[in-house]
């Protein structure tokens, strides 16, 4: 099937070929009434720009690559699709890259992305090390974490107040007697996971319950990865449990049931019905209004453009029980 150039649709309408450059290149000097027949046109007769040549005038490709431990999780994934909204309409395109919380295919997924020539990355990293953000930081690519920060790091970081979190998920167990909770999911050097457990361990410290080390039981933070969660907790006393996300939240709770025969209070993180409503009764906490896309977003175009100021912002949550 033969290209369709710029001539081609100057042909058809009878201008010259600047006038069609102008138009689909967004120059505003041409009179409305031709704006509307060069664009229709274009659309006729299936015209694709060459974002390559574009690119190469500009300097900018317009895209964006967004790299995510986890795609399948549903807050990742409507999170996701507001920065990709956000992003269109600033004229952006975005690539997506999943890591599977595994550092070498992060490296990778940045390397690609670099190979792709992006104007800049968003990171959820997966934290193992700070080595990948290291190298990001060392190419001068402009990037933003989002999700998660390294506290000894200096690096730009959108991410939910994960310690109030943790503060709310206990209060809400405090205030109704519970007072041997277990946290369930993420390894420790996952800064959510860590903060989360923190606020939940001050919640309960006000009712005088000191919970340590042996109330933090670490799994993977992926989808379908919990295993027997209810076997591990065998032996264990406890009362209720916090769990790392609404995934690990939903996916352990027919063990616990199964188990032990009735339901403990199962509370997870990322509010995910409020976006996707879900048939049954859960308590989760979650970032209030869009949480960090919108700001994700406008934090890399900034970037993008020249900004050096420095973003260090945590969206406020707010615990919501959902079909109550």
């Amino acid at each position: 099937m033969k290209k369709v150039t710029l001539k081609d649709i100057a042909n058809e309408l009878g201008v010259t070929v600047g006038t069609v450059s102008h138009v689909l290149n967004g120059i505003d000097d041409i009179s409305e009434e031709t704006k509307l027949r060069v664009l229709d046109a274009a659309r006729r007769m299936g015209y694709i720009s060459n974002g390559l040549a574009a690119s190469l005038r500009s300097g900018k490709t317009k895209t964006v690559a967004l790299i995510i431990p986890d795609i399948s999780n549903p807050h990742l994934a409507y999170q996701t699709k507001l920065i990709e909204d956000k992003m269109r309409e600033q004229g952006y395109s975005v690539i997506i890259l999943n890591t599977n919380e595994d550092e070498r295919t992060e490296e990778e997924a940045i390397r690609t992305a670099c190979s792709r020539q992006v104007d800049g990355i968003l990171l959820c990293p997966c934290q193992r090390s700070t080595q990948n953000v290291e190298f990001l930081k060392g190419i001068g690519l402009p990037f933003a974490l989002i999700g998660r920060y390294f506290a000894e790091l200096d690096a730009d970081y959108i991410c939910a107040d994960d310690h109030k979190s943790g503060y709310l998920a206990g209060r809400f167990l405090a205030e109704r007697g519970y007072r041997a909770p277990v946290f369930v999911g993420a390894y420790e050097y996952i800064e959510p996971g860590r903060n989360r457990f923190l606020g939940l361990a001050a919640a309960m410290s006000e009712v005088g319950v000191e919970l340590d080390d042996m109330s933090f039981f670490p799994i993977d933070p992926i989808v379908n990865a919990c295993g027997d969660v209810a076997a591990r907790l065998e032996g264990v006393k406890f009362d209720s449990v916090v769990a790392f996300s609404d995934v690990i939240a939903f996916e352990i709770t027919p063990q616990l049931r199964e188990r032990y025969g009735h339901d403990l209070p199962v509370i997870g993180f990322d509010a995910i019905s409020s976006h996707l409503p879900l048939p049954f009764y859960n308590v989760s906490v979650g970032m209030i209004g869009g949480g960090w896309a919108a700001k994700a977003a406008d934090v890399i175009i900034a970037k993008i453009d020249g900004s050096r100021d420095t973003c260090r912002e945590t969206i406020d949550v707010a615990l919501f029980e959902f079909n109550k």
